[in-house]
């Protein structure tokens, strides 16, 4: 994870000084404690699966910026968990983007990890389509890595009590599983659809049970 990380901010033309900083800031942010599900492994995780969509999808000449793509994808959960997480975020990779020159457009990054705003995002573009479907990967996972998710989100938001957490997240779940597809790319729906569908069934069943 520490090569791609670099790899990636060297690819942008990042100097190293400004590599090795900016390494240690993202390391340092999301192996926060409190961070839950929203930490390194989710982020490792998304950069392994864009590979895999890059090689495999057939569809990789349809993502325009490789590497500011990644860029993203580091930088989408930056702040998490907050009100203005989101804006923060984005905020933050532009910081970052002005240390090394204007080559590279802000606002490709940005709306990528606009994309990732669920609330607002609800016409995702193709670029913003994967981006969100490397976010919801998880989703089409197996019963158990499924299961591991769901408990590390719980624990990132146990300042909720019960009857509040779970009603919201019921009605977030239902949200996905009311799209007529939750996952925007063929490569994914034909991958992940099916499962993803089967297992946020089974959280809100399971989050129905512990409200009776």
């Amino acid at each position: 994870m520490k090569y791609k990380i670099k790899s990636i901010l060297k690819s942008l033309g990042f100097c190293s000084s400004d590599i090795a900083s900016i390494y240690d800031d993202i390391i340092y942010v999301y192996k926060l404690p409190e961070r839950g599900y929203h930490g390194i492994k989710h982020i490792s995780d998304m950069l392994v699966n864009f590979d895999d969509f890059m090689m495999y999808s057939g569809c990789s000449d349809k993502i325009n910026n490789l590497y500011e793509f990644a860029f993203a994808i580091l930088m989408h959960d930056y702040v998490n968990g907050g009100k203005n997480d989101i804006e923060l975020s984005i905020n933050k990779s532009k910081q970052f983007l002005r240390r090394i020159s204007l080559q590279y457009d802000c606002r490709y990054v940005e709306k990528l990890i606009y994309a990732t705003d669920y609330k607002k995002c609800l016409n995702p573009d193709f670029e913003q389509g994967v981006m969100q479907d490397l976010d919801l990967n998880i989703f089409g996972s197996s019963k158990e890595i499924y299961d591991d998710y769901s408990n590390k989100i719980r624990i990132q938001y146990k300042k909720y009590p019960d009857t509040i957490f779970n009603p919201e997240r019921i009605k977030i779940l239902n949200k996905f599983l009311n799209r007529t597809y939750i996952f925007n790319t063929k490569y994914y729906r034909d991958i992940y659809e099916k499962n993803a569908r089967y297992n946020l069934i089974r959280e809100i069943y399971k989050l129905k049970s512990k409200s009776i």
